[in-house]
């Protein structure tokens, strides 16, 4: 009889091979009760597009793989101690380790875990960071100062998160980590901040854009400038996503802010209710598109909340996506590209479009469309508006189709757009 460490090799090998080999149904097969219940909490919070059962997840986690490190090579080692076996996959630019638990011939436990790895392009010994504390009036929120080595005053930077719930890191991705760490390698002052939400609640008869994401930033703005190694005439505010969308308007509140960045953020958040498509819940649920009939009904039903929201029938008190309706009315009444146009500050776009046109053509059209809606606008003088095809919503290079997965396995944003970013800040602080 096989010793039983051979037997757990041989399932998690068979198992390995079926999840890299795109067999999910089969891999899911291989799975106890347990194990799948594992797959599924194993897949990260906020990239889950739907609900997601085992063979869902393991797909999702394939994608995010495949997207980092290209095709599956093999397995190229597996290790058993007790009922834990490690597996390593081999992938075209990379490997990474297979976790899984093992008991009588099912896996009954799944993790894919994934390391932080700072940015090559992050020079440690060219600044020094800081704990500081953002007075944002009712609330205090923790802060990270990035000063640079050298001859003060430097130009600042405030960066302002994305959607959801952020750390001073910005969360999993540490995307706002990532861009301190370049920015202040590159000479430029940078305070990031503790989102409100991270550890404050926020009364739903509150819940607005201001509330949430705009006054903090003001008091950010004011805590920068007011640092002692900070120019307080070259300030500016940089925000991703949702962040960015508000950059304008946290710069128009401000009054004195040098520049806005805005890091894929929206130009224009208008919906037509006649046309609610939101691409993104689609490819959410599968990368290429080819949803099942739960699947389906799942996006129908979202889309008719979003058509709610566009039509401005969504009651202030009335929850979406977990903000309640007066969220969704304060965002819509404020239009950033408008608002840009208007400041005596200079604008930077920085615009993401990462994509498989022939996949997913939807998402080609929408990132077009984004990008040609801050082209046309009537921007001050010494604005710019970059589109980097090779990066998806969170500047991490990777491979098409785009998912959300990827960000649990990607690397650092892209130096080239962190340097592009350092560039125009100097330029107009000198200007």
């Amino acid at each position: 009889m096989a010793p039983a460490s051979d037997a757990r090799r041989d399932t998690a090998r068979e198992f390995a091979v079926r999840f890299a080999d795109e067999a999910f149904a089969d891999a899911a097969d291989a799975l106890s009760a347990d194990g799948r219940e594992a797959v599924v909490d194993a897949y990260p919070d906020g990239l889950a597009a739907g609900n997601l059962d085992a063979e869902d997840a393991l797909e999702q986690f394939w994608y995010g793989l495949y997207g980092q490190y290209g095709a599956f090579e093999g397995v190229d080692s597996v290790t058993v101690d007790g009922d834990e076996v490690a597996v390593e996959l081999a992938f075209a630019d990379g490997r990474h380790v297979l976790e899984l638990s093992v008991e009588d011939g099912a896996v009954t436990d799944f993790a894919l875990p994934s390391e932080y790895e700072s940015p090559a392009y992050a020079d440690r010994g060219a600044f020094t960071e800081s704990e500081v504390t953002v007075d944002a009036d009712d609330v205090d929120l923790g802060g990270v100062l990035a000063v640079p080595d050298g001859d003060d005053p430097f130009p600042g930077v405030v960066l302002v998160h994305g959607a959801g719930i952020h750390d001073t890191d910005g969360g999993a991705t540490r995307i706002l980590e990532d861009f301190a760490w370049g920015l202040a390698s590159e000479g430029v002052a940078v305070l990031r901040y503790e989102k409100r939400l991270h550890d404050h609640e926020v009364p739903a008869e509150e819940y607005t854009l201001d509330t949430v994401v705009v006054d903090d930033a003001v008091a950010a703005v004011n805590e920068l400038a007011a640092a002692d190694p900070v120019d307080e005439d070259s300030v500016f505010v940089a925000g991703h996503s949702q962040g960015g969308m508000a950059a304008p308007r946290i710069a128009e509140r401000h009054g004195g802010v040098a520049g806005v960045v805005s890091l894929d953020g929206a130009a224009d958040n208008e919906l037509d209710p006649e046309d609610v498509s939101v691409p993104f819940l689609r490819y959410g649920m599968d990368p290429e598109g080819d949803l099942d009939e739960e699947q389906e009904a799942q996006l129908e039903a979202q889309r008719e909340e979003f058509r709610r929201v566009a039509a401005g029938e969504l009651g202030p008190d009335e929850e979406f996506m977990g903000k309640p309706g007066r969220w969704f009315e304060s965002v819509q009444e404020y239009h950033p590209g408008e608002t840009a146009e208007r400041l005596d500050a200079p604008t930077f776009v920085a615009k993401a479009g990462r994509v498989d046109e022939d996949v997913q053509p939807e998402i080609a059209a929408f990132h077009a469309e984004r990008l040609e809606k801050w082209r046309a606008l009537d921007l001050p003088e010494g604005s710019r508006v970059e589109f980097y095809e090779d990066v998806g919503h969170y500047f991490k290079e990777g491979r098409e189709p785009t998912t959300m997965a990827h960000l649990h396995f990607a690397d650092s944003v892209a130096e080239y757009v962190v340097s592009d970013i350092a560039e125009w800040v100097e330029t107009v602080a000198d200007a």
